[in-house]
């Protein structure tokens, strides 16, 4: 768990912090910060939470791959005529986390909704491995 912590934090350090508006400014006048990700642990499951604003849901992969989960998406979105200016936009999200050892991997859910990726990882029991080596 520590270690997925410790990813994301080194992952999403201070160039994805955004100010909030003025409701961000706390009572001593301290500017305040929302990361635009988040992860909650309960007895039963992780909850992680990513921001992925203009991005659609057939824009973003989730899966498990050797114990990692990978988040990608992106979306490039170009309007405008060949003769003027154009509006252009482009999103691009590649995060891999450690997951631990207590994470029961095939029941991973991810949903995306109003630009926000809920990914619900559920925990099970891990189980001691103890392994006799043949002394010779």
């Amino acid at each position: 768990m520590r270690q997925m912590l410790d990813t994301m934090d080194r992952l999403f350090d201070d160039a994805f912090m955004f100010p909030t508006s003025s409701r961000g400014v706390s009572r001593d006048n301290q500017l305040q910060v929302r990361a635009p990700w988040d992860i909650m642990e309960n007895e039963k499951e992780f909850k992680m939470r990513f921001d992925m604003p203009g991005i659609s849901k057939e824009d973003v992969k989730v899966s498990v791959e050797d114990g990692v989960l990978v988040i990608k998406g992106g979306h490039k979105k170009e309007e405008g005529e060949k003769d003027s200016w154009s509006a252009r936009s482009y999103s691009n999200y590649n995060t891999r986390l450690a997951l631990p050892e207590n994470c029961e991997m095939d029941k991973i859910k991810a949903e995306l909704k109003n630009g926000v990726l809920n990914i619900t990882i559920p925990k099970g029991k891990v189980e001691p491995k103890i392994m006799d080596v043949n002394v010779e």
